[in-house]
């Protein structure tokens, strides 16, 4: 057995044992979420492309004013908790003239956010994945998310949006542009 395959069926082990002693289900349902549990995480984690693979930018394609991309959804994991984050990314490119397709910035939210990060990596490396691959002028990012960690552990928060912002090149030294961002999220 592969170390990967023994530390799987580890981990199951010890999830079944914990769940047994704190809940009243069956042997056979506990066995059921458990090995549900970890493929639904298995899933969550997969990583199948790399964020450079995604941002190609269109051919005969210029823009050089500001694009607004706003209500791309996403569910991340907490690498503190490992208990979901949930919410929307709003994104701001000023083009250099090169410009990706609306559905690449979605996938790229996607591929970021299947991973153990926190909102604020996951801020920061959708803007520098996008200033990478289009070498705009700038990009700012902003995201706003309800927190399960917070939820479960903190009822009186529950409903408390947690707000992230991050930029890039002209958003961060002209704050007309940057105000200009933030009316149109």
């Amino acid at each position: 057995m592969s170390s990967i395959n023994e530390t799987k069926s580890n981990v199951e082990i010890a999830l079944f044992e914990f769940l047994k002693s704190k809940t009243d289900k069956s042997e056979d349902e506990i066995m059921k979420l458990s090995k549900k549990f970890l493929e639904q995480i298995e899933l969550k984690l997969h990583k199948s492309q790399l964020p450079s693979e995604i941002l190609i930018n269109l051919e005969n394609v210029e823009h050089n004013q500001p694009i607004y991309l706003k209500g791309i959804n996403f569910v991340s994991l907490c690498e503190h908790h490992l208990l979901p984050f949930i919410g929307l990314v709003k994104i701001a490119v000023y083009p250099n003239r090169k410009i990706a397709g609306v559905s690449k910035f979605s996938e790229l939210v996607s591929v970021l956010s299947n991973n153990l990060t926190l909102q604020e990596s996951l801020t920061k490396n959708i803007a520098v994945e996008i200033q990478n691959a289009l070498d705009p002028k700038g990009v700012m990012v902003k995201i706003s998310a309800n927190h399960m960690c917070s939820s479960l552990l903190n009822t009186e928060n529950s409903h408390t949006k947690f707000e992230t912002t991050y930029s890039t090149g002209i958003y961060e030294i002209d704050h007309t542009l940057r105000n200009e961002a933030l009316l149109n999220f």
